[in-house]
Formats: structure tokens, C-alpha cells, sequence
């Protein structure tokens, strides 16, 4: 084990969990504290509380640290205040790793991360020089603001020429700026280089932003678990559990491995992971997965998989594989620009050169077709942004749009999304002519009151919405994953799966195991209740779709999308049932995340433009490599830091988005004209002499503001997000759902 490396600032040492860990704290010049978590050779996990709080500072860790000899590669984790780096441990040690972030990390990584968006000082000193000049104000001042707003004009118009070899927008936009200011023109020289670095502020202000917490959230980072050490249980931090360890987990709890169950008996929670609408009894000899819930008894779990072997881990591998699309919308202005540079360029020359009129020249050149865009384009997104707003949606950026009103494609996850996401009772039977379906649901209340599982919540949830008065039980034995023994009211209720009535010696009619299996067909499962030995009845519960999910799909129908995949980790009976009622045609059920995401590299492949509509971790890689990706307010965290788009309502919005993106776009393709035709004809009138600079200079910025203005339309919408299906509940049209009480 290495020792404190010399010059940090009180080092401190600890040895922990069999010396497979030490922890140590180092201070660096810009009050850096990294603390060593775990390390083996080659690879070293640091945590740093100031990533929490300042994200982008992260991005500036990593940068610096990949580029030193010896570091492979290294990954920060905001939310966790975690930094990983992995090294050549024939080069560095994990002292080394820590002395270079202690000596060695520049000073500017503060500044960077808590710089403004491009384009804010600019637009400021543009705004300053043309207030100034309009007030008579001297020229020197004027003009040094002018030329600090002109300056990241020159500079991008110095990268394209030295890096590109070719001459772009900006070079037009400088040698304009610079004609008009040696000409005196400040006035004129300022609205131009402002309105340009209003649309640089402005784009950056629509460039989707992350605060990088999907990965950490998956990991199960910052999360401890008990361990069994000889006679023992250990509190550890999840990162230090390895293979071979028996973890202990209890109802609430959140699994930290995969692994087998060596002993216990619990239901778990696999929704986030595996899209299953129940939870899933675990036995001895069963798989659990990292990221799941016990929501009921206690396992006992050997380690198999830990950390980014975990499947949980894998998720974490697909989601820092995912391609990395640029999150500002397509660049028009550039497009539509820089393939008139050269031309804008030779016919001023050859003006120059056959009429000598230097007037008529710059006057070619203030022409500007790419300024116009630049501002409206991003004007329009930002307007479009917050038109969303006001319909509950969250957009993240201006790509998200663009995507957006190009989607013909569309995949849904099942639980959660188009459904639910929590079982409701949908039938209640009585099975003794001296019970009512009322009594029945009474006393299966009574029994399940107070109970954590899902299907108790579901039951005391319908007895309460049919206004049914729940009885007080005595005695309570529960039968983890089968069912619920209770005193009522001088009663023995049993109320439980066909297996656990069996074993209470509760005989089931073939009429009532008929009864089950008919809800099965129809993706809903059942329980029957029992009074002192006699069958009485059976409630069936089901994860429900959304009430608007049916409007929703025929309204994305009717605008144009053609083809609807609904993808789950569910079981397929359940899946195929659900398609059908919202009339969705491809189903693919029982597939794990990573699964997900080949079905949406496979929909892309075949040229679609997809969009992916998720609310779990497990749904996180498809989300990730969608074109646009698209969560719910109630989601997973990870779903919504993935997510293009959030909806802060339910799946109404999405129609109402679709309608928001595709306005957009037809606003910025508007702009194209508006922008393209009065400079193209003050184009051919400079030419021909008849229009000088200042006219140019009006008729060019005119069309530009012009733009600008046309690109705020879309605040003129409001209230976008009304309801696209009725209130009626689609499976009760569908016969499925009948009244749950006489």
C-alpha cells in the first residue's frame, strides 16, 4: 500500500474493510478535496464533493486528466461527487493520480465551469456601442466596444480558415463589420454585430444542457449495504461489495448486486429494470439484479456481478456509448451561408474591378443572408421552448425540435407510460349467494390494510373509491409471495393466490380456476378470498392503460406518424393484451434494456426517425439512442435526465409537442424567406448601383429583425396541453373493467 505522498495538506490515512481500501484527502490550489473511495491496480475511484455542485468543472477534470501520459481514460459523476480514473500502473500509482490533481490541475477549470453562455459579452458590448453611437457618444469608446463585440467573429471566421480551409459566414460578417466601421458607420457596424451575437447567446441558451446524473443513478453509487462478515452484518458502501459476498437486504431496500438468493423469501420490485408490472417472488436459488426493490420480506444474496458488471452497469456502458448528437438545431444559417461566401466575395471584387465604385463593393458585401437566420433560428426555437412551457412540456434543447417534427416512428414502453404503472382492481366476484361483491371487497380490504404490496394497495385503494367502510382486523399472518391469513370480526379471512388457499385446505371450484385464467388471457391476475374455510369470492387486478392513451395514439395517427412499437420487459400475454386495446400492432415483450436499444438501432437502420417514450432506468438505452427521446414527469430520474423532452402532464402533451416542433419548423423555414428574397433583391440593386451602403445596411438588418420577430410566433400559442381523448376509461369500452362493487 502506497504511503501519503509528501506535500498534501494534512493527509490522512485509514485502512478499511480487509485493507482493501485506503482513504485519503488532499487540498489542491483550487480547494479540490478528493478523497480515494476504492482502488485496485489501474484504477482508482475519487470522490469530490465540489462535482455536485458544479457540474461542468467535471468535463474540465476529465479533459485535463485523459491528456496526461500514463491516464486512459476517466469518467466524472456529478450527482455522486465521484471521479474515476483508470491508468497504466506500470507508469502511475494512485499517489501519482492524486498528486496531479493536488499540483497539476489548471486554474482556469473554476472559471470554466461557471462561465456564461457564447455569445453574452458580445451581445453587451454590441448593445453598449450602438446605444453610444446613438447618442453621439466619442468614437474611441464606441468603437472598442465594437471590436470586443466583433472579436468571436473574427476568431470563428481565423478557426474556419485555419483548420477548415475554407472561407465562412463570418468571414463576410467580419470584413462587413470591419467596411462599415472604417467607413464611420458605427451605428450600422454595431446593430450587425450585435444582432450576430444576440443569435450566438441565444442558440447557446437552446443547446440542451445535463446534468450527468443518468449513470450514478443506475450505478447505485453513494448507497451502503449490509454484509454478512463471519457473525456479523457490515454496513459498506455499495462500491466495496465484491463477488462472494452475501448481501443482506431488507423491505425498502435497494439491491446493490446481482446475484442468487442463498436464503429468504421477499417480492421484488423489478419495474425500473425489467418493466414487470408486479413484483416478483424470490426464493432461494432465485437471480436478483442490482437496482431493484425488495418491497416485502428479507433475501440473502451472493454476489455475482458488482458495480459496472452488474446489469445495471451495462445499462451505465450502453447509455456512455450512445451517440453524441449536436444539441443545437441544424445549423441553416450556416448551410445557406457559407456556399454563398465565395460568390458574395468574387462578385464585390469584380464590381471593384470593372466600375472602381468602392461604394458599390461594400454595399455587395453588407448583403448578409446568414445573419438573418442565425438570429431567427434560434429566436423561433427559444420562443417554441417556452410556448411548451405553457403546455407542460419541457423541451432541452432546440435539436429536440427538430427530431421531433421529423418523427415517423414511434416506440413505447408498456408500465408506467401507456399504462399506469400500479395495479387497480378491475373485477370483483362473489362466489356465495349470502355475499355480496360488496362484502367481499370489504373483507379483502380489511384483510390487506396496511400491507406494502402493490396488489393491498390496489384492493384498500377500490374499496375506498366504492365508499365501502374497511373493518379493523385482529391477527395478521402473511405468507411472503402467496398470501394474507387475518382476524375479522370474529372471522378467519384467507386471501391469496390459488396455491396458498390450497395449502389453508380452501377448496377452488373448476369455475374459479376458470375465472383466473380468463383475467390471465386478459393480462390481469387474481386473488380469492376465503371466510373460516369456505370460498367467497376473488377480486382481479391489472395494470390499466392510461386513460388517454387511446386519443393519444390516434391523434399521433392522424399527424402522419406511421408505425407504433410497444417494447416491455412484461410478460407477453400481459403485453399483447394491452397492444390491443390501444390498437398498437408490434409488440416485443420480455426483452432487457440492452434489447431495447437494438430494436431502435434496427427501426433507424430501415430509415425511420424514431422516437423513443419512456419512464425507467430499463428504458434509459433506448432513450439514449433514439432520435428524439421523450419521459413523464413521474418517470425515474435517470428516464427524465435522458429524456429530449419531458412531459409535465400525461401523454396528451405528446400530440400537443409534436404540434409545438413541427410549428417551429415551419416558422424557421418562413424565415428562410423572409430573410432570402429582400437580400437577394438589394443584392442585384447594389450590384446595379442602386442602393448604397446604408440602404444596404437598412434593407439587410430590416429583413434581419424582420425574422427575429416572425420567429416569436409561437408564443402567440397557448394552452396547447387540452385533454386529446374523453374521460371515459379506454378498457371499460373495451368490456374488460366491469363495476367493481353491486
Amino acid at each position: 500500500m502506497s504511503s501519503a505522498p509528501a506535500g498534501l495538506a494534512e493527509p490522512a490515512l485509514a485502512a478499511r474493510t480487509r485493507g482493501r481500501v485506503v482513504s485519503l484527502t488532499a487540498r489542491n490550489p483550487l480547494q479540490l478535496e478528493c478523497t480515494i473511495v476504492h482502488h485496485v491496480p489501474g484504477r482508482v475511484r475519487l470522490r469530490v464533493r465540489r462535482l455536485q455542485h458544479e457540474p461542468e468543472l467535471g468535463q474540465r477534470v476529465v479533459a485535463w486528466l485523459t491528456a496526461q501520459s500514463g491516464v486512459h481514460a476517466a469518467r466524472a459523476s456529478a450527482p455522486n461527487a465521484s471521479l474515476v480514473v483508470t491508468f497504466d500502473s506500470a507508469v502511475l500509482s494512485v499517489v501519482d493520480i492524486v498528486n496531479m490533481l493536488n499540483a497539476g490541475l489548471p486554474s482556469d477549470a473554476h472559471r470554466a465551469a461557471g462561465s456564461a453562455p457564447p455569445g453574452r459579452s458580445a451581445l453587451i458590448c454590441g448593445g453598449l456601442a450602438l446605444g453610444l453611437s446613438l447618442f453621439g457618444a466619442p468614437g474611441l469608446i464606441t468603437g472598442a466596444l465594437l471590436a470586443a463585440s466583433a472579436v468571436p467573429v473574427v476568431a470563428r471566421a481565423l478557426s474556419s480558415l485555419r483548420e477548415e480551409r475554407q472561407l465562412s459566414a463570418d468571414a463576410l460578417d467580419a470584413t462587413a463589420i470591419g467596411i462599415l466601421l472604417a467607413r464611420g458607420d458605427i451605428a450600422a457596424a454595431a446593430l450587425s454585430a450585435s444582432l450576430i451575437a444576440g443569435g450566438e447567446y441565444i442558440r447557446a441558451l437552446t443547446a440542451r444542457r445535463s446534468q450527468g446524473a443518468l449513470t450514478a443513478l443506475l450505478a447505485a453509487q453513494g448507497r451502503s449495504a449490509w454484509v454478512v462478515r463471519g457473525r456479523r452484518k457490515e454496513r459498506v458502501a455499495a462500491e466495496l461489495v465484491e463477488p462472494g459476498d452475501v448481501v443482506v437486504t431488507y423491505p425498502g431496500e435497494l439491491l446493490v448486486v446481482d446475484g442468487l438468493v442463498v436464503r429468504g423469501r421477499a417480492l421484488v420490485d423489478q419495474k425500473t429494470l425489467t418493466g414487470e408490472s408486479v413484483p416478483v417472488l424470490k426464493t432461494a436459488g432465485a437471480s436478483v439484479f442490482a437496482s431493484t426493490v425488495v418491497t416485502d420480506g428479507k433475501l440473502y444474496v451472493e454476489a455475482q456481478a458488482v458495480g459496472t458488471r452488474t446489469r445495471a452497469g451495462v445499462i451505465v456502458q450502453l447509455l456512455e456509448d450512445a451517440p453524441r448528437h449536436d444539441t443545437r438545431l441544424g445549423n441553416y444559417a450556416r448551410r445557406y451561408a457559407d456556399r454563398l461566401v465565395l460568390p458574395t466575395f468574387a462578385l464585390a471584387g469584380g464590381l471593384l474591378v470593372v466600375t472602381g465604385d468602392i461604394a458599390r463593393a461594400v454595399s455587395v458585401l453588407i448583403i448578409d443572408f446568414a445573419t438573418g437566420i442565425r438570429v431567427s433560428a434560434p429566436t423561433t426555437v427559444l420562443a417554441a421552448m417556452t410556448s411548451a412551457v405553457h403546455s407542460d412540456i419541457l423541451v432541452k434543447g432546440g435539436r429536440a425540435l427538430e427530431q421531433l417534427a421529423a418523427v415517423d416512428t414511434l416506440v413505447f414502453d408498456k408500465t408506467g407510460t401507456l399504462t399506469e404503472g400500479r395495479p387497480r382492481v378491475t373485477q370483483v366476484h362473489a362466489f356465495d349467494r349470502a355475499v355480496s361483491r360488496q362484502q367481499v371487497l370489504r373483507l379483502a380490504a380489511g384483510a390487506e390494510q396496511r400491507l406494502s404490496h402493490p396488489a393491498a394497495e390496489a384492493i384498500v385503494q377500490a374499496a375506498q373509491r366504492a365508499g365501502v367502510a374497511i373493518p379493523e382486523r385482529g391477527d395478521l399472518h402473511l405468507a411472503v409471495g402467496l398470501g394474507v391469513r387475518a382476524e375479522i370480526e370474529g372471522a378467519t379471512i384467507h386471501i391469496g393466490s390459488p396455491r396458498y388457499l390450497a395449502r389453508q385446505q380452501v377448496k377452488l371450484s373448476d369455475a374459479a380456476r376458470g375465472l383466473a385464467d380468463d383475467a390471465g388471457r386478459r393480462g390481469a391476475s387474481t386473488v380469492f378470498i376465503a371466510r373460516d374455510g369456505c370460498l367467497i369470492g376473488a377480486l382481479s387486478y391489472a395494470d390499466m392503460p392510461r386513460p388517454e392513451a387511446p386519443g393519444v395514439i390516434d391523434a399521433l395517427r392522424a399527424r402522419g406518424i406511421r408505425e407504433f412499437v410497444m417494447v416491455t420487459g412484461d410478460n407477453t400475454q400481459v403485453a399483447r393484451y394491452v397492444a390491443q386495446q390501444l390498437r398498437i400492432e408490434r409488440v416485443e415483450a420480455e426483452v432487457f434494456p440492452e434489447h431495447k436499444a437494438d430494436i431502435v438501432r434496427e427501426l433507424q437502420a430501415r430509415g425511420h426517425v424514431v422516437g423513443v417514450i419512456g419512464d425507467g432506468i430499463n428504458d434509459s438505452p433506448a432513450l439514449a439512442h433514439a432520435d428524439v427521446s421523450i419521459s413523464l414527469k413521474a418517470a425515474s430520474e435517470v428516464a427524465r435526465e435522458t429524456a429530449d423532452i419531458v412531459l409535465h402532464g400525461d401523454l396528451n402533451g405528446l400530440p400537443v409537442a409534436v404540434d409545438i416542433a413541427r410549428q417551429a419548423m415551419d416558422v424557421i423555414r418562413q424565415n428562410l424567406a423572409i430573410v432570402a428574397a429582400p437580400n437577394a433583391a438589394g443584392m442585384l440593386l447594389a450590384a446595379l448601383g442602386m442602393v448604397g451602403p446604408v440602404g444596404a445596411t437598412a434593407l439587410n438588418n430590416g429583413s434581419n429583425v424582420a425574422a427575429a420577430l416572425n420567429g416569436l410566433r409561437p408564443l402567440l400559442r397557448r394552452g396547447g396541453g387540452a385533454p386529446i381523448s374523453g374521460p371515459a376509461e379506454p378498457v371499460r369500452r373495451a368490456g374488460w373493467l366491469r363495476p367493481a362493487v353491486d
